[in-house]
């Protein structure tokens, strides 16, 4: 191409901007939206911006066919109305008094704000989150072992072993398969043979396993897998028994597993889990930036717990100029500041010491602002609907939150807010369960109780209420010498035993 014709092609293009809409255009200096180029003092000041919303900004340009000259808002405010009187500062005031026609920011859209200006569709949807700096780890206390399990499960554990030894202990002395004769010769499962020639009126002493200590003993050394010297006989005391290892396996391999890893990964424990946490404390000041959005949404919600903190946040100086700000006072004081969660997510990922705090309040976005009932609104509007539908104000966000020097790009920017692996909710059932199988020991006990009652009426010609009565009278009572007719009728069964044994051995011979 020679030079005349490159000259003509210039003046051409020349004449066709000059033909194109003009826009001076206000913003604001905010990472990752608006910010400056290193070199920036070499460039004019249309190029030494860059960020999210520059892009978007010349994006917008050269699809709408309209061109701007950029300048930063002279008094660093995004627009609040000052007294109240529809006196407006920052990118808002501008606008009204005409010395910008469009407002390119990080800019909520709120009822205040479009009762003056015109605002588009939200180029990005987002909320009130909490930053926090992350604490240093704590040194391991001598109590560490007990970490894997929150305060709660332990006691419930607790309380789960006595439960346990109590019903072990009652349904143990209601059924009549635990207990024995007790001859100091013999063991509980080997009888001693001299029963059978006991004076009818010498009392029998008859011995259960399951006293209280004894029982205890079973609980805890079969929850430890230390085994112990007797086991369950009876098909309730069996049920039970069976229940509770079946519990104490779970629970002791959950903790082991757990018990690793809080040994060996280092948890910072943050004492506020939520927005509500926060509220609730004073430890801990909290603010937001002066004039924005954000302060603005505490000081007119009417929820208690934003009332709350509006009226701790307005008493001391904890508002910042700008998320900057913010964020350096989060990194260098014990402070918790309130910000857009879109801006968060940006700073979490450009900081490994900064995490989130809970979840997200509200739902709010960010516009562009115009002049109130300005043509473009629309036509500007439908074009970010557009971006969004084709996936390009998502790869946008993706090149400034996470492609330029994000630091902590490959990191979680969640930290574990509770320093114990599991919580209630994981092992509730477990305890559900164990109180199923207790009641259903008992169902299975008074069976028992029934079978043996009615064995034994039948036996001594008695009525099955008067022996159950009998029954339970000597299991409540827990005496080891019974009367004369359950005396006989422990001998009774003995003398059938041995006699059955008798005949076999001489059937051998």
């Amino acid at each position: 191409m020679s030079r005349d014709s490159h000259a003509q092609l210039q003046r051409n293009v020349q004449v066709s901007d000059e033909l194109k809409p003009h826009f001076r255009v206000t913003t604001i200096m905010e990472r990752p939206y608006v910010m400056l180029k290193k070199n920036y003092y070499e460039l004019d000041e249309n190029s030494r911006l860059e960020g999210f919303c520059i892009d978007l900004l010349a994006e917008l340009s050269r699809d709408l066919g309209f061109t701007y000259t950029i300048h930063l808002v002279k008094d660093r405010n995004y627009g609040n109305d000052i007294y109240g009187n529809g006196t407006w500062n920052g990118m808002i005031g501008e606008i009204l008094r005409g010395e910008a026609e469009m407002a390119v920011a990080p800019f909520t859209v709120n009822f205040r704000r479009a009762e003056v200006v015109d605002f588009t569709k939200p180029f990005l949807s987002l909320g009130i989150s909490i930053l926090f700096k992350i604490p240093a780890d704590n040194q391991p206390d001598v109590f560490s072992s007990l970490n894997p399990l929150p305060l709660r499960i332990w006691i419930c554990i607790l309380v789960a072993i006595v439960g346990l030894t109590l019903g072990m202990y009652i349904v143990a002395h209601l059924t009549p398969y635990e207990w024995n004769l007790n001859f100091s010769c013999c063991t509980a499962h080997q009888p001693h043979p001299a029963a059978q020639f006991s004076p009818a009126s010498s009392p029998v002493e008859l011995a259960n396993n399951y006293s209280f200590w004894n029982t205890l003993w079973y609980v805890m050394s079969t929850m430890l897998k230390g085994g112990c010297d007797f086991g369950p006989r009876a098909v309730s005391t069996r049920l039970l028994g069976g229940t509770w290892w079946m519990f104490t396996l779970v629970i002791v391999a959950a903790y082991t597993a757990n018990l690793a890893a809080v040994l060996t990964v280092s948890r910072p424990y943050i004492p506020i889990k939520n927005l509500d946490d926060l509220a609730n404390q004073t430890a801990i000041s909290y603010g937001t930036i002066q004039g924005g959005s954000t302060m603005q949404f505490f000081q007119e919600s009417k929820i208690s717990s934003h009332m709350k903190m509006w009226n701790y946040m307005k008493d001391r100086n904890v508002f910042v100029t700008s998320n900057a700000k913010g964020v350096e006072k989060a990194l260098s004081e014990n402070y918790a500041f309130l910000m857009e969660s879109s801006s968060l997510e940006y700073e979490v990922q450009q900081n490994c010491n900064l995490t989130q705090i809970g979840g997200v309040l509200g739902s709010k976005g960010y516009g562009i602002a115009l002049q109130k009932k300005s043509e473009w609104t629309d036509r500007i509007s439908r074009q970010i609907l557009l971006y969004a539908k084709r996936g390009i104000i998502e790869r946008k966000k993706n090149k400034w939150w996470k492609s330029k020097g994000a630091s902590c790009a490959g990191a979680s920017s969640a930290v574990t807010q509770q320093r114990f692996a599991l919580n209630m909710h994981n092992v509730a059932g477990l305890f559900i369960i164990l109180f199923a199988g207790l009641v259903f020991a008992f169902c299975t006990v008074i069976v028992e109780l029934c079978i043996r009652s009615r064995q034994i009426a039948k036996l001594e010609q008695r009525s099955f209420h008067e022996e159950v009565v009998e029954e339970l009278r000597f299991a409540l009572n827990i005496k080891k010498v019974q009367d004369h007719r359950s005396r006989k009728r422990v001998v009774a069964e003995e003398e059938k035993r041995l006699r059955s044994s008798t005949s076999i051995d001489q059937s051998i011979k």
